[in-house]
């Protein structure tokens, strides 16, 4: 190629072994990639917290490139971007065939341009042009948190909070906002995993382990069929919240990190699951750097084994099932997203998707209502049996 090709300015030997490196990994599964030096840095930058871009997540679906989750607050949020949005074109290029690596490349730049966006939206069956402008992204990962007001639940004291991703700030921030509840007399809490796409694997692994004893295994990984390479991860000692009835809201969206943290509570017998089965992605992936020039980092990413629950089931590809399943239509999921997000709104806005029901939350209200006062006549007979000395 170097010898013969035409165009001898496309034939730099750098660039055709990156291109080489892209290829070979990006046909092994749709989480395997060459990360250049661009990418690699954007990668590392996600994890801590804050990045510069549109505030979207993208990956390939039926292998198109798909808005995984538009970040609250974020410019592709404020653009009107919902998550399923496939991405036909990028500033006029066709993304067909088009690898990930490449695609987030395109969607990245300095703050302040503007990027044009060509979206194919399925539960509408429409065709959109969406024009949007990039920011530095700051990314707070828990949100919502409150004490659940409406008629009939004030003396049940249900504590809320949604966790958006697994970041290296998700776990501080959830310990502040497990006081916040606890301080405002929580009997009870609901974790919402919903749209959740994963993130750190340490950080899902501790807001796992706040609600189970130390040393319980909450998830171990496994390589190739044939390996002895496995390992396992449990509840370290820290605080824990072992007595609080706990409900956790799962989707289709709810993905990686979330469905550990599900699969977890779930085969433990910790917390009743409401929603829809999760997405299905139960890989690990290593990312593994490349120190050929320091001035330029560039890194491998490739999928090195697979996630199992306590319970030896596998992750990927099947997903976690709810206890309670609870579907909702695609309309009702744009509207759920929108009330989930409605703090980062117009007032206007704000006020309309507030009012919006969500009848997944409102499932796991009844069932925790229904589980306490189960614990309270449990508790209550105990008293009575002792009392009469039988």
């Amino acid at each position: 190629v170097r010898d013969e090709y035409v165009d001898a300015d496309k034939v730099d030997y750098d660039q055709l072994t990156q291109a080489a490196l892209r290829g070979m990994l990006s046909s092994l599964d749709p989480h395997s990639q060459f990360l250049d030096s661009e990418n690699y840095l954007d990668m590392r930058n996600d994890t801590e917290g804050e990045f510069g871009g549109l505030g979207i997540t993208v990956g390939t679906e039926n292998n198109r490139l798909t808005i995984n989750m538009p970040i609250e607050g974020g410019p592709g949020f404020k653009a009107g971007l919902l998550p399923g949005d496939r991405i036909l074109k990028i500033d006029g290029r066709m993304t067909d065939g088009l690898p990930l690596g490449d695609a987030i490349k395109r969607l990245r730049g300095k703050p302040g341009e503007t990027v044009r966006l060509t979206i194919y939206r399925e539960s509408s069956k429409e065709f959109k042009e969406i024009e949007v402008t990039r920011e530095i992204i700051k990314i707070p990962t828990v949100r919502g948190v409150r004490i659940l007001s409406g008629p009939g639940l004030d003396p049940h004291k249900i504590g809320y909070l949604r966790i958006s991703q697994f970041g290296e700030k998700t776990v501080d921030e959830f310990d502040t906002a497990l006081r916040k509840l606890q301080t405002a007399g929580a009997r009870a809490l609901i974790l919402d995993l919903r749209n959740n796409y994963g993130g750190l694997l340490d950080s899902a692994v501790e807001v796992a382990g706040r609600f189970l004893p130390v040393g319980a295994e909450i998830v171990s990984t496994e390589g190739r069929p044939g390996s002895s390479k496995r390992q396992s991860f449990q509840a370290r000692g820290r605080e824990r919240l072992l007595d609080l009835p706990l409900a956790v809201l799962i989707n289709g969206r709810s993905a990686s990190g979330a469905e550990i943290v599900a699969g977890a509570l779930k085969d433990l017998r910790r917390a009743i699951l409401i929603g829809e089965t999760t997405f299905g992605k139960g890989s690990v992936q290593t990312v593994q750097p490349l120190d050929l020039d320091p001035a330029k980092p560039i890194a491998v990413k490739m999928t090195t084994a697979k996630y199992y629950t306590p319970g030896r089931a596998v992750i990927h590809g099947v997903g976690i099932q709810p206890h309670i399943h609870a579907p909702i239509s695609a309309a009702d999921d744009e509207a759920l997203f929108l009330k989930q997000a409605s703090e980062t709104l117009a007032p206007d806005r704000r006020q309309k998707v507030e009012s919006l029901p969500d009848t997944q939350l409102d499932r796991a209200v009844a069932a925790l209502i229904g589980l306490r006062t189960y614990a309270e006549r449990h508790r209550a007979a105990g008293r009575i049996q002792t009392a009469s000395g039988k």
